[in-house]
């Protein structure tokens, strides 16, 4: 089922986005049975996406939740990732639906996700608008590469963010990431900004320039699907197999989702 505009469609995930329909913004959160990740700090920066484009509002927050809910109550038990979009033109429309999603395997989860980089930029990143050009360029490349994920590299050789997720690297204990200007501000990213300070593991925000990938001690991904995840080669060079930066986030990223979900059985 997928919400759009007053209905529901019985249909198991919602379509891939008109791309006359622009501009268009949107939101994507995990939900275990009936429970969404998170679904606070999305909502908020969804309309913080529509007050950077200046756009009017043509449905409240509550509105946007009541109609969430609607489509979570068809199916209470379904694990999985759900795209709330919103766009304007000719008229404004809401979609709300499952799509598909690809989770780090076990594996992925403790050796690493292959990466690789790929030279473009978002205009607007951080404003969480689709650009459905860009993700078709970037979907080509995962499944040319066989990757995990894309990295973006802007016009200066500098990593800014992934094609659907944030990053951070460690060098010698110090937990670096892309300056929050360049990029779009994560809720994954925030959350192990937080972590990080909790832990005491000095961070800052600093590029780091694609010729320097092999220098750095341990990177890692962050995002919806990825939460956090370590990653284990880019462009083909393998970075150390010791990651204590990563694995204690990513001990302390999961305890906290057990938190609010409960036990993890989630399938993810």
């Amino acid at each position: 089922m997928y919400w759009k505009n007053g209905k529901l469609v019985p249909q198991q995930y919602l379509d891939d986005a008109d791309p006359t329909l622009v501009p268009m913004v949107y939101e994507v959160f995990r939900v275990f049975r009936h429970k969404p990740l998170f679904l606070d700090e999305h909502m908020d920066r969804m309309y913080r996406s529509i007050a950077l484009m200046e756009f009017d509002e043509p449905f409240t927050r509550t509105q946007m939740e009541a109609h969430l809910n609607e489509l979570l109550d068809t199916e209470p038990d379904r694990i999985g990732n759900i795209k709330i979009r919103l766009s304007w033109w000719p008229e404004p429309i809401l979609e709300i639906g499952y799509i598909p999603h690809r989770y780090p395997t076990i594996s992925e989860q403790t050796e690493g996700v292959v990466v690789t980089t790929f030279h473009a930029v978002r205009n607007t990143p951080n404003i969480k608008l689709w650009n459905a050009a860009l993700r078709a360029r970037t979907n080509q490349e995962l499944r040319d590469k066989q990757v995990y994920e894309v990295l973006l590299v802007n016009e200066d050789g500098n990593i800014t963010e992934g094609g659907r997720t944030n990053h951070f690297y460690v060098k010698d204990s110090v937990l670096y990431t892309a300056p929050v200007v360049s990029v779009l501000p994560g809720v994954t990213r925030l959350k192990a900004i937080d972590l990080a300070e909790k832990l005491s593991i000095p961070l800052v925000e600093k590029y780091l320039h694609e010729s320097e990938v092999g220098s750095v001690d341990e990177m890692f991904t962050t995002g919806t699907s990825a939460g956090i995840c370590p990653i284990a080669s880019v462009n083909g060079i393998r970075l150390p197999e010791q990651k204590p930066v990563t694995m204690r986030l990513k001990e302390a990223y999961d305890q906290l989702v057990e938190q609010i979900l409960g036990p993890n059985n989630y399938g993810w």
